[in-house]
C-alpha cells in the first residue's frame, strides 16, 4: 500500500460552472471514467461529511456549486474521488486513496502504475480542455517531508506569477502556456522530464514511476528548487 495521490487543477474564477462540470465529465468518459455507480445513482459527498445518493442533475449542480462532491469510477472497483472548490481561482481535483496505490516498484504496482498514468493523461486532457492554468500531481507522504518548510501549504493550488517558480514543485506540475514561455530554466539537478501539451501548457515531470517516489529525494529536489529561485 502506497500513500494518497491527488491531481488538481487550478482554473479561472468562475470556471465551474454547470456546463463545464459536463466537458469536464465528457473527458473523464472517453478516458473509461464513469461518475455512475456501479449499481446506479451518484455518490454525493459535503463538506461537513454528509452522505448521499444523488441523481445526475444534483451531482452536476453540487460539483457547480462546489457543495458537493462526487466518485469517478473505473470499472466497477476503482472509485476515484472527484471535488472542486471556488475562490479567487478555481480548484477541480482528482484523488486516489492509498488502497489503490504502492510505493514497492515491483511486478505488483503495475496496476497502480496503469491507473496513475491513465488520471495523469486526463489531467492533462483537462488542463487543456478547460483552461487550466496550473496544475499539480502529488501524494501525501512526499509533501509532508517539506510541509513545515512552507510559508502555507494552504496555498498550494495559487498559480505563481509569470516568470517565477512556484513555492514547491509536484511530482507533476502544470503551466499554462503564458506561464510556461516565461519560466526560468529547469535547473539540471532536478533531472526533470518536460513535455509539451497540444495547448501549448508545459508538465515538467520530476519521476517517471508512482511506484518508487521517494519522499526524502522529493525533499532534496525542494531544495534545489529553492536554491534557484533564491539565485
Amino acid at each position: 500500500m502506497g500513500s494518497d495521490w491527488w491531481w488538481t487543477l487550478t482554473l479561472p474564477a468562475g470556471a465551474v460552472r454547470p456546463e463545464n462540470v459536463e466537458r469536464l465529465l465528457a473527458v473523464a468518459g472517453t478516458f473509461g471514467l464513469s461518475p455512475a455507480r456501479p449499481d446506479g445513482g451518484y455518490n454525493g459527498f459535503s463538506a461537513t461529511g454528509d452522505y448521499r445518493v444523488q441523481d445526475r442533475s444534483q451531482m452536476v449542480a453540487g460539483l457547480a456549486t462546489a457543495s458537493w462532491g462526487t466518485n469517478v469510477w473505473l470499472g466497477s472497483d476503482v472509485a476515484v474521488s472527484l471535488s472542486t472548490e471556488r475562490g479567487a481561482q478555481d480548484v477541480v481535483t482528482l484523488s486516489l486513496d492509498s488502497i489503490y496505490c504502492r510505493r514497492t516498484p515491483d511486478d505488483r504496482a503495475e496496476p497502480f502504475r496503469a491507473l496513475h498514468r491513465l488520471l495523469t493523461d486526463l489531467w492533462v486532457a483537462l488542463a487543456d480542455e478547460l483552461g487550466a492554468l496550473f496544475g499539480r500531481v502529488e501524494d501525501e507522504w512526499s509533501l509532508e517531508q517539506i510541509w513545515a518548510e512552507l510559508s502555507d501549504p494552504r496555498l498550494g493550488d495559487a498559480p505563481p506569477p509569470p516568470g517565477a517558480w512556484p513555492e514547491w514543485l509536484s511530482w507533476s506540475t502544470y503551466f499554462d502556456a503564458g506561464r510556461a514561455r516565461a519560466l526560468p530554466a529547469v535547473p539540471a539537478e532536478l533531472g526533470a522530464h518536460v513535455r509539451r501539451t497540444p495547448a501549448g501548457a508545459l508538465v515538467l515531470e520530476l519521476s517517471d514511476d508512482p511506484a518508487a517516489v521517494d519522499p526524502l529525494r522529493f525533499a532534496r529536489l525542494h531544495q534545489v528548487l529553492a536554491g534557484a529561485a533564491r539565485g
